[in-house]
């Protein structure tokens, strides 16, 4: 399963657009994971025919009085892939035990990292052109049964980084 990873676009809509319809394009994404700071950002972005899955920013309403969640676990072919928009606030040691693969943003600075076989995964932001001395940047995540490979892009399209994993019982691996 192929799915794109934004977070913060801070109702830069034109970027997220543009990614968007880069990632269906020419990585055929089937879902599209937003990380939150704007919620409302991908509102019209379905009618791509993708789902859209998404938590809200630390900033969203919604979020400050609790009445949306800040943390979604989403199950894709046995992998268990957790969203959240600050992983400093949002994800806890116990969830450590639940999940496989952790998504965030808030930081607006794209990373991949492996601990311990749980991949971490920040796409960075699509605020501007350049926020908190950072490009804007977004994420790709492809799904197989035996693989996991994670990549971040620019918005050049060019990679900025990637992993290519093994999937095993406890955990992921680099291949």
């Amino acid at each position: 399963m192929k799915i794109g990873i934004v977070s913060d676009t801070h109702r830069n809509k034109h970027y997220l657009e543009q990614v968007v319809e880069w990632l269906v394009s020419n990585r055929h994404i089937v879902s599209l994971f937003h990380l939150g700071d704007d919620y409302e950002d991908v509102v019209g972005l379905s009618e791509l025919g993708i789902d859209i899955v998404q938590v809200p920013g630390i900033y969203h309403q919604k979020y400050r009085d609790g009445s949306l969640k800040p943390k979604l676990i989403e199950h894709i072919l046995g992998l268990r892939i957790m969203l959240v928009h600050s992983y400093e606030k949002d994800f806890t040691r116990e969830d450590l035990t639940k999940v496989d693969v952790v998504l965030y943003g808030h930081t607006h600075r794209p990373e991949i990292l492996l601990e311990d076989g749980l991949l971490l995964m920040n796409p960075g932001h699509l605020k501007g052109e350049i926020d908190k001395q950072v490009k804007p940047s977004f994420g790709f995540l492809d799904i197989q049964d035996r693989t996991v490979s994670a990549i971040i892009f620019g918005m050049d399209y060019e990679v900025i980084e990637s992993v290519d994993l093994m999937r095993s019982e406890s955990g992921l691996y680099r291949s």
